[in-house]
């Protein structure tokens, strides 16, 4: 099975780098490009030939909901997931960007929580967003299996008096 080719584009270098990191550490992901606006993205866009891109909302030269537009002109078929902050600008972007035809969105970590808390809800989040755009497929983390203990045997009962145990009294 061919590696998923994602293209990350955000105008933060931590972002582009954390990103970069989660999809890269996949065994079934990699990592073709980076860009830290939308000129940089769409001149990328040919030569590393992405299965999808993840797009920062909020970019300086030509921001998140321009690229995308620019993105559906040439690929309208190429899967786009959003990222943001929770911020309501950010919120209200992300639904015109969806409007626009994104595929969907992921919220950046924010200060709420421990760190790896955070990036841990992005990454299960991303991961199964990026596969289930690209493969059709949505995988869930499951539970770990439990083994129950094997059962005990039960001693056979005889017809007409179940559940009865016959016990003879004491001989005196």
């Amino acid at each position: 099975m061919a590696g998923i080719r994602v293209l990350v584009v955000d105008d933060s270098t931590v972002v582009r780098r954390l990103l970069a990191e989660l999809i890269g550490a996949e065994p079934d992901m990699e990592v073709v490009g980076t860009a830290a606006d939308g000129r940089i993205a769409m001149a990328k866009l040919d030569q590393v030939n992405p299965d999808l891109v993840t797009l920062d909302v909020e970019m300086p030269e030509m921001n998140g909901l321009e690229t995308l537009a620019a993105i559906r002109k040439v690929r309208p078929r190429l899967p786009v997931i959003m990222c943001s902050t929770l911020t309501q600008p950010a919120a209200s972007a992300t639904l015109d960007a969806l409007s626009l035809g994104a595929s969907d969105y992921v919220t950046k970590p924010t200060g709420a929580g421990t760190r790896q808390e955070a990036v841990g809800q992005l990454r299960d989040d991303l991961i199964a967003k990026i596969r289930f755009f690209v493969r059709g497929t949505l995988q869930v983390p499951l539970p770990a299996p439990t083994v129950a203990p094997a059962p005990r045997p039960r001693p056979a009962l005889t017809p007409g008096r179940v559940g009865v145990v016959a016990i003879e009294p004491p001989a005196y």
